[in-house]
């Protein structure tokens, strides 16, 4: 009994408590059933029937026997029926990462879109920083993660595919009653000195704020942390801090305060991180890529 599609007849076997019902049922001779139904009680060690003329009265530990087959019998065609979802490019599921400051723009609108084409394929959705996400694609928890900046070492070893969807410029975020507010432009260095409100260590914009600090020189002194944009922004008009902001962005343009353009080539860059092995690229998976990829294309 390895295969547990050999459940079926004894199951079957249960249920009518007669060789030749089953036999008819299944298509199996009731010479073959009986062999096997000998076999069975052989490799259990007992018999599973009562034999009553030619009607088999299921026992106390045929019965313990045939609840465990009826729940693995079960458990494998939820399995059977998961992978055939895996497989059908109209079902199946499509594990998401995503960072937290996308979850208004930029992941809703792809979700509406593929959505409206494939609406019967799931979502399972993940936030989180964005290091952390590309570890869950490599290792297999996540198909794909929106993410940035470029997660430049795994790009370069071939560890992921990159398709780069977006680029943001920067901008130093300061309350309106600053004495920079307004300004046309700030050199990051000029900030040396002034306390930071920053995302935690390993997030997007976190990881451009100590690059470019450590580019010009200096450690931001941080006076609080956060996992959301929005809250970093938030601290700002209330003065707590400054904090390095993408531009451009709505749901970060708030009242009280100012955000002056960084005087620096450098970027956000917003892309869609795969498993460079395409270990994971079911074919929901896959269509949903060729989306993201097309939208990135057509800018």
């Amino acid at each position: 009994m390895s295969d547990p599609v050999d459940l079926d007849w004894f199951l079957d076997l249960v249920e009518t408590g007669n060789m030749v019902d089953t036999a008819l049922a299944t298509g199996i001779s009731q010479s073959a059933l009986s062999r096997r139904l000998g076999k069975l009680e052989a490799s259990v060690g007992v018999e599973l029937f009562d034999r009553r003329g030619r009607n088999l009265v299921l026992n106390h530990r045929g019965t313990v026997l045939a609840e465990a087959a009826a729940r693995t019998r079960d458990t494998w065609r939820t399995g059977v029926d998961e992978v055939r979802r895996l497989v059908d490019p109209e079902l199946g599921t499509v594990r998401l990462g995503f960072m937290h400051s996308l979850g208004t723009w930029m992941v809703p609108d792809l979700l509406r879109e593929f959505r409206t084409a494939h609406p019967g394929i799931d979502f399972e959705l993940v936030q989180g920083a964005a290091l952390g996400l590309v570890d869950q694609v490599l290792d297999g928890r996540l198909d794909l993660a929106i993410v940035g900046p470029r997660p430049v070492e795994h790009v370069a070893s071939g560890a992921v595919g990159w398709t780069e969807l977006a680029e943001q410029r920067l901008g130093l975020a300061v309350s309106s009653d600053h004495r920079w507010a307004g300004r046309a432009s700030i050199v990051l260095a000029e900030a040396a000195e002034e306390p930071f409100v920053a995302m935690l260590e390993g997030y997007g914009t976190r990881l451009l704020l100590d690059g470019l600090a450590a580019d010009n020189g200096f450690r931001p002194r941080l006076v609080f942390e956060s996992m959301e944009l929005t809250t970093v922004a938030g601290l700002v008009t209330a003065g707590l801090g400054v904090a390095l902001l993408p531009l451009g962005d709505p749901n970060l343009q708030m009242e009280g305060m100012s955000v002056i353009p960084l005087d620096t080539d450098k970027v956000r860059e917003l892309g869609v991180v795969w498993d460079a092995a395409g270990t994971n690229l079911t074919l929901p998976v896959a269509r949903f890529l060729e989306l993201v990829r097309r939208r990135a294309v057509d800018g």
